[in-house]
């Protein structure tokens, strides 16, 4: 009992550190994506437990293929015990961050572990060997059901480390304190729990194996995928653990195994195939408005991937941010000159976990893991180049590989026994420490963009956010003060950093308003040639819903003139998709209505954006609320009645029903204005 006993406390003693190294963060608040994907979606409002009202939680999502609907509900029942309290939602990050460490020992010490007999074996991990008699042990029943065998205190006291590391590391910072990024610890949950269940079901075989399968590829794996899209990745893990840890083990593969690896071989070719085919040229679409290409963002992918590895390897706390715009794109081989060399590097990886796949198993695997971690968002579909959510799961096999050569070490005497501890302690000290430093600057908004603005000068997405956070300041409506001086600063920064980037300019537009300056006509004009004929990504529609919100409540001092310049700019845009259009008349049309009260031309950008999206819910309605105020109260009814046909979000249910009581009142005026 004594190994399992250690193991709990060690868990224990990591849990409260972690809650301690977290504390400061969790005092920050919401940012970046939390605003549309959490804040503004209706169905996260959840106040009650209906079925009506969990099923639009589940519905609420806009991000992904499927919306996420297993995150989305897990952030409503956040805002049901304790509303938008950003502490709530970051502490639940943390526990489930916390449980995905409990999942990442589990799992190491299944690839770390002896042999049955307890003897060691030749190559530390060197698979999973035979199944003793089944056993019991405190560590719980996901344990049991994963078949675990008795394992040795080395073993354990190096998944212990492992799983610290995992833990503690500051790349992991994210998915913690950035709280829409809980839908990737939430979907590596499911996953690590999926594959644990995957491998136990494989070792102990019979009706439990099956069981065990069943779990894991029938339940377990779709909460996976419908919390991130990256769940669609454990069949890869699986197959890795089967043709290189198992096969290792066992001395070839069975016929599970290779049916297994035929399987996954032909569905990889399919999904190839349908992204190919004019079905499939969706997944493409994102190309339009990024300001690179398919190509581009392959060279690129190969020098962030190295990027990541430096931040696991060697952490450096000015490398890390929420945004890395400043690293450049590769558009050729030798542009920069480090874009062939890193592809080359990665071939080198790929190689040598070929190579290593008999004689060091875990290290192949490690290798494997990593690769197959960044398969998905690291590679070919239009994301974003870089984030550093995305190593949460990576980072698990580059940790793995440097554990089993460590734990090499350790069973040698003299220097390279000395090398190992040392590493291992310095990496314990030196993680954790960097870790804090990252948590106390994400407690505060102010230190934490400031900080990052001081770390990534070439960053114009950095420089902008430092600048939001100044003028939010009371001091910033005052020209005379620092706070207006330097959020001026890094607005003017953000234009000059990137000729597409919107937002540096509406921000100093925003500016000079709160302190009641001259907003200079020119940057109108940069503004409004930008949104013409720049690419016109998803953050270019939030520039687009702020400057709506405020000109109507007059936070921004336009005229009329100059918003509806800026909008038939952005309509004009070629790569805006045409529900984004729609979108923007209909916004345009709501500044009409509610701020210049110009009811006939609010009905010309209210018909304009029908035109484009004519069974758009929230269009239909503006259109019945026009024909109230304008007194056809006939024509309303019948535009009511269309619209209650359609699936509702709450909050056009709510201005449906707000309409049906001015109908039924003879309403006419303002007060049928449903904002």
């Amino acid at each position: 009992m004594r190994i399992p006993l250690l193991s709990a406390l060690a868990a224990f003693i990591a849990g409260v550190f972690l809650a301690i190294l977290y504390g400061p963060g969790l005092q920050g608040g919401f940012f970046f994506d939390d605003e549309p994907s959490i804040l503004y979606a209706d169905g996260i409002r959840l106040e009650s437990l209906t079925t009506e009202s969990l099923r639009e939680a589940l519905a609420s999502g806009r991000s992904g293929p499927s919306g996420r609907p297993v995150a989305q509900l897990s952030f409503a029942l956040n805002h049901y015990f304790s509303g938008f309290d950003p502490f709530a939602f970051k502490a639940t990050n943390l526990a489930i961050h916390a449980a995905c460490g409990l999942l990442v020992f589990w799992l190491a010490l299944r690839l770390l572990k002896a042999g049955s007999s307890g003897s060691a074996v030749a190559h530390v991990g060197a698979g999973l060997p035979a199944i003793a008699p089944r056993r019991k042990y405190p560590w719980g029943a996901v344990a049991n059901i994963a078949g675990k065998p008795a394992p040795t205190g080395g073993s354990v006291r190096a998944a212990v480390v492992l799983a610290i590391l995992w833990l503690l590391h500051p790349l992991q910072l994210t998915p913690v304190l950035h709280v829409v990024q809980r839908m990737t610890s939430l979907s590596a949950f499911f996953l690590l729990a999926a594959l644990l269940l995957h491998i136990g079901a494989r070792e102990r075989g019979g009706r439990a194996g099956w069981a065990g399968l069943l779990l894991a590829w029938g339940v377990l794996w779709p909460l996976s995928c419908f919390s991130k899209e990256t769940g669609v990745l454990f069949p890869l893990f699986a197959l890795a653990w089967e043709l290189i840890v198992r096969r290792s083990a066992r001395g070839g593969l069975d016929r599970f195994a290779r049916a297994f690896a035929v399987l996954c071989g032909l569905t990889l070719a399919a999904g190839i195939l349908y992204s190919l085919s004019p079905a499939g040229q969706w997944l493409w679409a994102g190309y339009a408005y990024r300001d690179f290409t398919l190509v581009e963002r392959l060279l690129t992918e190969g020098r962030v991937l190295w990027f990541y590895l430096s931040l696991i390897l060697l952490p450096r706390l000015e490398a890390f941010g929420l945004y890395h715009d400043d690293i450049a794109v590769s558009t050729g081989l030798f542009v920069p000159w480090t874009t062939l060399p890193a592809w080359v590097g990665l071939a080198g990886l790929a190689w040598l976990a070929w190579r290593a796949r008999a004689k060091a198993p875990l290290v192949a695997f490690g290798i494997a893991w990593f690769l197959i971690g960044h398969g998905l968002e690291s590679t070919v579909l239009p994301l974003e180049i870089v984030h550093e959510h995305r190593n949460y799961l990576p980072l698990f096999g580059i940790l793995l590989a440097g554990i089993a050569g460590q734990m090499r070490l350790l069973e040698r005497s003299g220097p390279p026994r000395v090398l190992g501890l040392a590493l291992a302690s310095a990496a314990l000290i030196y993680l954790p420490f960097v870790t804090a430093l990252r948590a106390h600057q994400f407690g505060d908004e102010i230190r934490r963009t400031q900080i990052e603005a001081q770390h990534h000068r070439g960053s114009a997405r950095a420089q902008y956010e430092a600048g939001r956070a100044l003028a939010g300041h009371a001091e910033a409506v005052r020209p005379e003060t620092p706070a207006y001086s330097f959020a001026r600063a890094h607005y003017e920064r953000a234009g000059e950093l990137d000729p597409a980037f919107k937002y540096g300019l509406l921000g100093l537009v925003h500016l000079y308003c709160k302190a009641g300056q001259e907003v200079e006509q020119a940057w109108i004009g940069e503004l409004a040639r930008r949104l013409r004929d720049t690419p016109f990504g998803p953050g270019d529609i939030t520039v687009m819903h702020a400057l709506k919100n405020m000109s109507i409540s007059g936070e921004l001092c336009l005229k009329r003139g100059e918003v509806e310049r800026l909008f038939q700019a952005a309509q004009a845009n070629t790569t805006a998709a045409t529900y984004t259009r729609a979108d923007l008349h209909s916004w345009l049309a709501d500044y009409l209505v509610l701020h210049e009260r110009d009811l006939p031309a609010a009905q010309v950008e209210l018909d304009r954006a029908l035109a484009l999206a004519p069974y758009n819910p929230g269009n239909l309605l503006k259109q019945a609320q026009l024909a109230i105020l304008r007194g056809r109260l006939v024509d309303a009814r019948g535009m009511l009645d269309r619209v209650e046909k359609l699936p509702l979000k709450r909050s056009e249910k709510e201005m449906l029903s707000g309409l049906r009581r001015c109908l039924a009142n003879n309403q006419t005026g303002t007060a049928c204005v449903v904002k």
